[in-house]
């Protein structure tokens, strides 16, 4: 029973992850980041903030509010294409963070 609903939860995580996709590449670079900061401020609230690493930042591991301050860089700089790819990994961390938190809310070790 308990292997079942963790399955459940991966496949829908998945599902969620592959569609919120699809839904921010079909954004403006400006729409997704504003998104992306959407889902961080949701991400923070769940307590489920996640550290990417990313070439963007060097190849280190950074939370995902410098990887928004990175995007919003690059969206000034007029770079909308690392902007938009940035954001979609922004929201796509918090999300699957705030799922993550929510599958996780009620562990304890098992013996």
């Amino acid at each position: 029973m308990r292997k079942a609903t963790k399955a459940s939860t991966t496949i829908a995580a998945l599902a969620f992850s592959l569609t919120s996709a699809a839904v921010l590449a079909g954004l403006s670079a400006a729409d997704a980041v504003g998104q992306a900061e959407t889902d961080l401020k949701a991400a923070k609230s769940a307590g489920a903030v996640w550290r990417l690493i990313d070439p963007a930042t060097g190849g280190k591991a950074v939370g995902l509010a410098k990887l928004l301050e990175t995007a919003k860089a690059k969206l000034e700089a007029n770079d909308e294409a690392e902007a938009a790819r940035l954001a979609q990994r922004i929201s796509w961390a918090a999300m699957t963070g705030i799922v993550q938190a929510e599958q996780q809310k009620g562990a304890k070790p098992t013996y």
